[in-house]
């Protein structure tokens, strides 16, 4: 079975074949320097993803008078025994899914968390309420009894003052009216501020009581 040829001696080879240093040949190739530097100390993890590899090795090869893909080919060569030994470390790439923290990926769960609690009950915490209610136009009764329904979740109130719903959002409230045009003012707030408001007019006048008088006729 051939050796496998290391990238680090070849490299090493052609550069003292060619009188050049690690300075010089940075300059002739416009490689950076500290990669230049971590070929020949083999230390791979620092280099970049591999198609700037193979550009770099292909200007380092042309100048060093070897054929355009040999030291690319070395350089493989060199991973591939790398890999399959005890001590792998393949080349990093800058564009690899980098390990993240567990406190990293404990914040990231906790987002996507809140992001679907609020996105599930977006309506129930930020959407405008709805009220509906019954109440009459016109009375002869001076208390009426007004029914409605609410989201359970919200807060009610009628003329300023709270009302209470049941746990499914039915409430019901007596009111006292005065005589002529009766102004209810209900608002609903949801949760975070949004609110909804609903005027009703019931218009109160008590029925008419007729009278007789003293010739047997009736009085209005």
């Amino acid at each position: 079975m051939d050796e496998v040829e290391d990238i680090v001696e070849v490299l090493k080879k052609l550069m003292k074949s060619k009188g050049v240093g690690a300075a010089k040949l940075a300059s002739l190739t416009d490689v950076p320097s500290r990669f230049i530097d971590a070929l020949l100390e083999g230390n791979f993890d620092q280099l970049p993803s591999q198609p700037y590899i193979r550009g770099y090795l292909f200007k380092i090869s042309v100048t060093l008078g070897a054929e355009n893909d040999y030291l690319w080919q070395v350089f493989r060569s060199s991973v591939e025994a790398l890999s399959s030994g005890e001590k792998d470390r393949l080349p990093s790439n800058r564009f690899a899914l980098q390990k993240m923290s567990k406190s990293t990926m404990i914040w990231i769960l906790s987002g996507i968390v809140v992001f679907l609690l609020i996105s599930l009950n977006f309506n129930r915490i930020l959407g405008k309420p709805d009220i509906e209610v019954t109440v009459p136009d016109t009375t002869e009764e001076s208390v009426i009894t007004v029914t409605g329904t609410i989201n359970p979740d919200d807060r009610l109130t009628l003329n300023g003052e709270i009302i209470y719903t049941n746990d499914i959002g039915v409430f019901e409230k007596q009111v006292q009216l005065e005589l002529g045009l009766n102004t209810l003012d209900f608002r609903a707030k949801r949760y975070l501020g949004r609110e909804t408001k609903l005027v009703k007019q019931v218009f109160y006048q008590p029925p008419t009581i007729e009278t007789t008088n003293d010739t047997g006729q009736e009085e209005n």
